[in-house]
């Protein structure tokens, strides 16, 4: 059992992703408190590796009016299916496909 960082994270990086990926779908890494929103720019042919890059949140008007554009500068991770879900290959962050979110903690 994982008792670090933030609860909800560690909820949604356990969720079920779904089972067909494909580029430009939506993606969430999750860090300690924070949540970043992404996009799957490469899928390997065996749909086990993927990568995804950072998107930029445009606009916060509230917890649920963020909009979400492409940022061709945003940090690149590579994320494989393993064990215990997707997670980034250097930085071993948990990662739910399927949909964005962000949230950036004010406490930090």
């Amino acid at each position: 059992m994982r008792v670090y960082g933030n609860l909800i994270n560690r909820i949604l990086e356990d969720s079920v992703s779904p089972t067909l990926i494909e580029v430009g779908m939506g993606a969430t890494i999750h860090l300690w408190s924070d949540r970043i929103p992404a996009t799957v720019t490469k899928v390997s042919p065996s749909g086990k590796t993927i990568e995804i890059t950072e998107d930029r949140v445009t606009e916060w008007k509230d917890h649920y009016g963020m909009s979400f554009a492409p940022n061709p500068h945003g940090h690149v991770y590579t994320v494989r299916l393993g064990k215990r879900g997707w997670r980034a290959l250097r930085t071993r962050e948990g990662v739910t496909l399927g949909a964005r979110a962000a949230y950036r903690d004010p406490s930090f």
